[in-house]
């Protein structure tokens, strides 16, 4: 008997049993959890009455992108957000996003790509995927035959899997990559391909409307394919109660009270005295609390903050910042503004911005009418009483100027010669009107396409040049009315500017700093410049002006303590200033509350806990943004890129002890016990976190079937762990405290289990997964390279013999199995299904796949290609010695050839060189 999905998927979550206890129905005694404190107490009162008691999660667990899901789906029944993953696949460059093809050998798109889609929507956590603008082995993702292969073949229904498109993607199927003639046989080929809704052309929805009513004309589609996608979006609404209140829906049926852990919560308003405001503050404050990382403690005595003299410098500190994605920010608080709440003595928090203050000056063009060329002196830019930016023309009926003098601008050298203009007494921002006129009034940077920053230009002679990025445009002069206006984008078009500096980022740097007993530094990024959706960085450096500033804070006297915080949207190689300053911290731009969750870290009224979830560079070569091969170019941390820190990494005040430690490989999975300890001595205030954190390191020579190039190390667990340890109170009563105060010590032992399959890697020659069964080393560690313990396992022989590879089969050997590639590329075969190998250029390329020993090589399977007008020498394909040391000279081997063994192991591996305008489909093979 099958139940119905939506049975199926009420029973999975065990609150179910709640719901059935309140109607009456006699269940196990039970009761439901989401923080360990009171599960922990629950299970000591369970332990104490009953003779067994089972533990079960509500929900299947799921990795790290489940856990975001799982928060915000929401409790219950009825979920509060449709979670959203994106994008799919494989799209984490900018650079010509819609067009370029991300290459992804069988390995590389198993273990690294899809594992963080497969998991949380296999796990029911996930509602709906959105497709990203590139290509993926020569297909649109928008095309992908990933969705239901990979995907909806994990659910019980495929329709409980709602996939969207990203904006504007379906045009770029026929106007950018071309794969398709026009948008009809675009939204077909989208339709069949399994996505569910289209986003192009902003609001207006015609051409879509129109493609889809073109293709059924046209037999491309059937109303069946555009019902099943009506379908998915009517299941995707209904999961949000939108129909409950219809005619048969959840609010005709007979109430079922909910326990109150599973009462969707009441939305928060915008409202800052609503009543909840408070909870949702606090709650924006402790995630960002929790997610700062202590990157390096090189001066001990710098964290906490000392008493006494206290600068906190940069345009970082002073500010909160956003990008398009993010929520509304209510009452943001800057760091500057938090330290100084914080202080006894505000009075000795001292802050300043480090932004150099100049008026400006244009250069007469001798084009003025009435002047004599060459008598005009440089005129001072004025602010008029209208916000816009101009020059004093009396002939003129303009907007007069506002002030007094020139007008003086604060410079937010954003480097790579990226600047904005705030306009002192206003605070505002220089960007442009509807006209092209230059004005101040712009609040912050921002917006899809940012109208506040310009790109500058230095002569030889130190005059100024303003390109406007957002339009491209130069500023120039509108001559009557002297205002400052966009030109066009020849820089002959713009006027000159001469920059007299009323004070230096330098000078104010050093006019802050001095006296002060601990100097704070807040550098990092604007999310809508440089390294953001459109633009890839071009280098991983702190930016020009920043490094500046570091290296005028590790200048500074060994007896001032130095703190440097970075907030930004990615790493940084710091190129050596760990070493220079007493402290270096990171957050992300954490929100609202991101000021006073710094100010609570840094003054010691709670330790850092965060961990890095990626690696922070070194000084090694990094690999093209566009190649996506990390086994191959030893990129991440699984196969040893270098870092400054590793992944994992975060530092804290007060150091938890290990101990205790035990590894066993038992039946099914693995076990990871480890006992923490706060220290008996501690210099922050409340509870202490630390992640527990399981590492896998397999040589090679643990899988004994065939070769693989296997990770340098690989995340397998982890587990947070909660020290409800709190100092005794400081006689003193001070705020932030400096010295060290007695504890109670504080212990707790984590129990991780780890499934066995997080060991194996896949096998492209047999489309599975393969476990090692050789010895594993198993790291204990606080990060990626700092391992507490090590111990050695070995899968039970029993549980690899219940989980085979599958058995190795005849016939056709597909291209996309091919494992190594040199200027070959992967492609797509057909619009919607397959995978060939084509050469990148017109020079030879070759292919490995790896077969069994004894294997027949019967036949190569090739199609020619398309070549236009060109006329080239007919392609070849050639089957050749898998260790020639010049493949492209290498003589073909005859077929059938038999694949003999590399070494002991029973594989072998087959090497095919493809010359001229000819597709490798795949090989042609014979079972032994």
């Amino acid at each position: 008997m099958l139940n119905e999905p939506e049975l199926v998927r009420w029973n999975m979550d065990k609150r179910y049993l709640a719901q059935l206890e309140g109607a009456g129905v006699a269940v196990i005694p039970a009761t439901y959890h989401r923080e360990i404190d009171s599960f922990s107490r629950a299970l000591e009162e369970f332990a104490s009455r009953a003779a067994s008691v089972v533990v079960k999660p509500t929900v299947g667990a799921g990795s790290l992108a489940g856990g975001f899901c799982r928060g915000l789906r929401g409790e219950g029944e009825t979920w509060q957000v449709l979670p959203t993953l994106k994008h799919f696949l494989a799209y984490s460059n900018e650079t010509d996003r819609c067009a370029t093809s991300s290459e992804l050998s069988p390995r590389v798109l198993h273990e690294y790509e899809l594992p963080g889609f497969v998991e949380p929507v296999a796990s029911g956590l996930a509602a709906s995927v959105m497709l990203s603008y590139n290509l993926v082995n020569g297909r649109p993702a928008h095309l992908t035959d990933l969705l239901e292969s990979q995907l909806r073949s994990r659910l019980p229904d495929p329709d409980l899997l709602f996939v969207v498109t990203d904006a504007g993607a379906p045009s770029n199927l026929f106007r950018t990559e071309k794969v398709v003639p026009d948008a009809a046989s675009a939204y077909a080929a989208m339709l069949r391909a399994g996505a569910d809704s289209f986003t192009d052309h902003d609001v207006d929805p015609r051409e879509s409307i129109d493609a889809i009513t073109e293709a059924l004309d046209r037999g491309l589609i059937d109303v069946a394919h555009v019902d099943r996608a009506v379908v998915r979006q009517l299941v995707a609404r209904a999961r949000t109660g939108e129909f409950d209140s219809l005619p048969g829906g959840a609010d005709d049926l007979p109430a079922v009270p909910a326990p109150p852990s599973a009462t969707a919560p009441t939305f928060v308003p915008s409202d800052p005295d609503h009543p909840r405001r408070a909870q949702r503050r606090a709650l924006s404050r402790e995630v960002a609390v929790r997610s700062a990382v202590l990157l390096a403690r090189a001066d001990p005595t710098a964290l906490p903050l000392r008493p006494g003299p206290l600068a906190v410098l940069g345009e970082q500190a002073h500010a909160v910042l956003s990008d398009w994605y993010s929520g509304d920010l209510h009452s943001p608080t800057s760091l500057a503004t938090a330290l100084r709440d914080a202080a006894e003595e505000p009075s000795e928090v001292r802050t300043s911005r480090l932004l150099t203050r100049i008026g400006l000056e244009l250069i007469g063009t001798g084009s003025v009418p009435g002047v004599p060329s060459g008598t005009q002196e440089p005129e001072p830019v004025l602010l008029a009483s209208d916000a816009s930016l101009r020059l004093h023309r009396p002939a003129a009926d303009a907007p007069r100027s506002s002030l007094p003098g020139a007008a003086a601008f604060e410079v937010l050298d954003l480097g790579e010669d990226v600047i904005a203009l705030r306009e002192t007494t206003t605070e505002l921002l220089v960007t442009t009107d509807a006209r092209g006129q230059l004005v101040a009034s712009g609040a912050r940077i921002g917006g899809w396409v940012v109208q506040e920053t310009f790109r500058r230009a230095v002569a030889v002679d130190g005059t100024w040049q303003l390109q406007h990025i957002g339009s491209g445009r130069f500023v120039g002069l509108e001559h009557h009315t002297g205002a400052l206006v966009l030109r066009s984008a020849l820089p002959s078009s713009g006027a000159r500017f001469v920059a007299r500096v009323h004070e230096s980022a330098a000078a104010a740097f050093e006019g802050a700093a001095d006296g002060a007993d601990t100097v704070v530094l807040v550098v990092g990024n604007e999310p809508h410049v440089h390294g953001r959706e459109t633009e890839d960085r071009s280098h991983v450096r702190l930016s020009g002006p920043d490094r500046a500033a570091v290296e005028r804070l590790a200048a500074l006297p060994a007896d001032v303590a130095t703190v440097l915080v970075i907030t930004s949207s990615y790493p940084y190689d710091l190129e050596g200033f760990e070493e220079r300053v007493g402290a270096v911290v990171w957050s992300s731009h954490a929100g609202e509350a991101e000021g006073e969750a710094l100010a609570d870290l840094l003054t010691g009224h709670r330790d850092f806990s965060g961990r890095l979830a990626q690696t922070w560079p070194d000084a090694s070569p990094l690999p093209s943004v566009l190649d996506y091969d990390v086994i191959g170019t030893g990129s991440t941390y699984l196969y040893g890129q270098g870092a400054r820190f590793p992944v994992g990494h975060g530092l804290s005040v007060d150091r938890t002890s290990w101990s205790d430690v035990e590894v066993t490989a038992g039946p099914e999975a693995l076990q990871v016990a480890v006992t923490v300890s706060a220290p008996a001595e501690r210099r922050t205030d409340g509870p202490l976190h630390d992640v527990v954190q399981v590492y896998a390191q397999v040589p090679e020579t643990s899988f004994s079937r065939r070769p693989y190039t296997v990770p340098a190390t690989r995340l397998i667990g982890f587990d947070v762990v909660a020290l409800d340890a709190a100092p005794t109170a400081d006689p003193s009563g001070a705020a932030a405290p400096s010295t060290t105060t007695t504890t109670t010590t504080t212990t707790t032992t984590t129990t991780i289990e780890i499934p066995y399959r997080r060991l194996a890697l896949f096998a492209p020659d047999r489309e599975g997964w393969e476990l090692p069964d050789g010895p594993v080393a198993v790291h204990v560690a606080r990060s990626s390279s700092d391992s507490v313990d090590v111990r050695e396992i070995t899968i039970p022989r029993s549980h690899l013999e219940a989980h085979p590879l599958p058995a190795a089969a005849g016939g056709l050997v597909p291209a996309e199995r091919a494992e190594e590639t040199v200027g070959l590329s992967r492609s797509a075969a057909a619009l919607l299904v397959g995978t060939e190998l084509r050469p990148v250029t017109g020079d030879p390329g070759t292919a490995v796949f790896v077969l069994d020993e004894g294997t027949l090589v019967t036949a190569l399977e090739t199609r020619p290609l398309e070549t236009g007008a060109l006329d080239p020498e007919p392609g070849s394909a050639a089957l050749i010695d898998a260790d020639a040391a010049d493949p492209w000279a290498a003589p073909a081997l005859p077929l059938p050839h038999r694949v003999a063994a590399d070494g002991a192991r029973p594989t072998g591996r087959a090497r095919v060189r493809v010359t001229g305008p000819l597709a490798l489909t795949g090989l042609r093979a014979e079972r032994s």
